[in-house]
């Protein structure tokens, strides 16, 4: 299997930028014009996030956060919970009252928008104004354009609810689904400016979109090149909501693990890439396998990955299916990752058993041919777990530090709650660079992970993913047990240049102690540090476990 470069990526999205309308302009040096079709092709380009981007932006982000949260040191207004009816400002456009949500300038996409389906705002209209222009690019009503039901259609725009398969929704898109997360991932590039208006009072939202430097060339998206792109468009939602579970044929090893022991997989030597990992676990030994087995990868002699496995493929502390762009999960033990890892000399790859019992265990690896250079980058996944955690006072859980250059592209988290109140109030606060205040500041903790306050009892995208939670599935009030969730950052990654820092605030109805488990996805250049080395003990630990029978 060969792997795109960087060089090759470029010449496909210049090929795809061309076709897809006769504006398509070129660059100095054959470098192509940014547009609707080279963000599609960048999307579904497993390759490409594994080296540095071909065109350096931000990620930036808009919500409807309190915006009491100006100072850490003030606990009140940092820990304030208005996350609502926020806004920039209001405008008038003839006898028409718009709300600002956004509004940004210089070349960039938006590539992630995340809205509650709130009753109400049937017949709210949103509008993208992009490059300045007084009429709208798009304009559609918010909640059937959130649904899927408008000209966006899944994967690029669903609903998050109980859906094994997004196909589901392709072919029936949800008229009426309401109290769930809408979520559009189909990326709306513009060449000078952005701003996003609604004719109603805004509730919830939050808003990832890149800012590209100055000079860089990016071709305004319209309804016109959309309509052109049909083609481009279906290829790339095939490709994001394929079914995956098996690669080329690679390595493999089987044994039963002792407590205490490794299965090790050595790979090829030479310039290569990781390209697919799949682990067999015997369902009988979940969940404690998920958590106590743990996978290990050295590249070129650094140990990159360490995370356990129910981490690792998002599956968390239950056995449940999962189907995300880089995992799945099925109910007979089967977890499949498709994380490209490259690597310039040696690789080894190891499963471990910090568990008390011996575990049987399969492990599998794909590589394809890479060309190291110096644009080029290592996987990495750490995890971090505390348990017992006070939910008073109310404080920011790190997942992790980053010191270097590189991006990060995603998470997977794991709560355990012994009590019914709802935990998921918390807002991510990303710090990118060296910022003393975080330019990432949600609005809680399921809508960073893409659901809203009517959560789903389970759903999958390739986006993001939340395989079933623990509790009968009628009492979706109750958040006893165990809930998992993963965030990947197809396009909304976050790349960093010297620092990057995230945490997530704890703020729990309750006063309670939680146990909180993160795995944190990127890659970065060699020599980039973090702050979370392997965790043992906190891998080995029994998981704690809810008694369901008995009254909460």
């Amino acid at each position: 299997m060969t792997i795109k470069t960087r060089h090759v990526f470029a010449l496909l999205s210049l090929l795809l930028a061309v076709s897809s309308s006769n504006a398509g302009q070129f660059l100095a040096f054959n470098r192509p014009v940014i547009s609707l079709s080279s963000l599609l092709a960048e999307m579904t380009n497993r390759a490409d996030v594994a080296q540095l981007p071909v065109y350096n932006f931000t990620c930036k982000e808009a919500t409807s956060h309190d915006h009491r949260k100006i100072d850490p040191a003030d606990p009140a207004g940092w820990h304030s919970n208005k996350d609502y009816e926020q806004f920039i400002r209001i405008e008038t456009n003839s006898d028409r009252r718009e709300w600002v949500m956004m509004e940004d300038h210089g070349p960039g996409a938006i590539v992630r928008f995340w809205t509650p389906l709130q009753p109400g705002m049937d017949d709210a209209v949103i509008r993208f104004y992009l490059d300045g222009a007084t009429t709208p690019a798009i304009s559609a009503k918010l909640n059937d354009l959130f649904r899927g039901c408008d000209f966006i259609h899944p994967p690029f725009a669903f609903v998050s609810w109980d859906e094994t398969d997004l196909r589901n929704q392709a072919n029936a898109p949800r008229h009426g689904a309401l109290h769930f997360g809408g979520d559009i991932y189909l990326p709306i590039p513009f060449a000078k400016s952005c701003k996003i208006t609604l004719d109603k009072l805004p509730f919830y939202y939050g808003i990832n979109y890149r800012i590209y430097e100055p000079d860089t060339h990016v071709r305004t998206f319209t309804r016109a090149e959309y309509d052109q792109s049909a083609a481009a468009l279906e290829q790339a939602g095939n490709a994001l909501m394929s079914i995956s579970t098996a690669g080329e044929t690679g390595p493999v090893k089987q044994a039963e693990v002792a407590p205490g022991s490794e299965l090790e997989l050595e790979l090829a030597g030479g310039s290569a890439a990781v390209t697919a990992i799949q682990v067999q676990v015997d369902p009988q030994a979940a969940p404690q396998v998920l958590r106590s087995t743990v996978l290990q990868a050295t590249f070129d002699g650094e140990q990159s990955v360490w995370c356990p496995l129910g981490e690792f493929f998002g599956a968390g502390a239950r056995l449940n299916p999962v189907q995300d762009w880089w995992r799945t999960v099925t109910t007979n033990g089967l977890l499949s990752s498709r994380w490209v890892m490259p690597y310039r000399h040696t690789a080894r790859l190891a499963l471990k058993n910090l568990g008390t019992k011996p575990v049987s265990l399969k492990l599998a690896a794909v590589t394809g041919n890479w060309k190291w250079d110096r644009h080029s980058l290592y996987f990495h996944a750490n995890w971090h777990a505390q348990f017992d955690l006070p939910t008073r006072p109310r404080f920011d859980w790190n997942y992790i530090n980053l010191k270097g250059r590189g991006m990060y592209v995603g998470d997977t988290l794991t709560v355990f709650s012994p009590v019914t109140a709802w935990y998921g109030e918390g807002d991510e606060r990303i710090y990118v660079d060296g910022e003393k205040l975080p330019s990432h500041i949600g609005t809680g903790t399921e809508d960073y992970y893409g659901y809203a306050w009517g959560m789903p009892y389970y759903f999958n995208s390739p986006f993001m993913s939340a395989p079933q939670r623990d509790g009968p599935k009628q009492s979706r009030g109750q958040w006893r047990g165990y809930t998992t969730t993963s965030r990947l950052r197809l396009l909304d990654q976050i790349p960093f240049r010297s620092t990057l820092q995230l945490d997530m605030e704890i703020w729990d109805w309750a006063d309670t102690q939680l146990d909180y488990a993160v795995g944190s996805f990127w890659y970065a250049h060699p020599g980039t540090t973090n702050n979370r080395p392997p965790q043992p003990d906190q891998a080995a630990a029994l998981l704690r476990e809810v008694d369901f029978s008995a009254k909460p």
